[in-house]
């Protein structure tokens, strides 16, 4: 025993104390590592555990459907707001009938393999929404683009 104590010292004694400083750094290494895997592997099972609890996704679905029955309550506008609305280029009425015009409702929704849900789209719904009117764009009548195109060409004229 006491020989091998003895060589392990000689060997220690012999060895530079800049190599022993990188067997330490290369120590110190492998151990940081082997602790970071250990932790990355505990952190999955958490993650696994958590997503097995489904309730809050029922959850948000129950809130989402509710949110999707109820009605918008009626806004009360103040005079200011009222005022900014009459001014405004597009009003608060049109937006909401633009965001009807593009919502996609579905019948059917299957779940298969308990990842992938296909939706079947309810195509009524798309057929009711290219029903409605669209309003006509009125352009610039022919008189004024002449007259436009007239002073157009008379300042290109002028700049060259």
């Amino acid at each position: 025993m006491k020989q091998i104590a003895s060589d392990v010292l000689g060997l220690i004694k012999s060895i530079n104390p800049i190599d022993l400083l990188l067997y330490f750094a290369v120590l110190v290494l492998i151990v940081l590592i082997v602790s970071l895997a250990y932790i990355i592997k505990t952190g999955d099972e958490e993650e696994e555990t958590d997503l097995k609890n489904n309730d809050s996704v029922e959850d948000l679905k129950t809130i989402v459907q509710n949110l999707e029955i109820e009605k918008p309550s009626v806004l009360k506008l103040t005079d200011y707001e009222a005022e900014q609305e009459e001014k405004a280029i597009i009003s608060y009425e049109e937006l909401v009938a633009k965001n009807k015009l593009g919502n996609v409702s579905f019948s059917e929704e299957k779940i298969k393999d308990d990842e992938i849900t296909i939706k079947k789209i309810n195509l009524d719904t798309l057929i009711e929404n290219k029903s409605q009117e669209i309003k006509p764009i009125c352009f610039y009548n022919y008189e004024r683009e002449e007259a436009f195109l007239k002073k157009l060409k008379a300042l290109n004229h002028l700049l060259s």
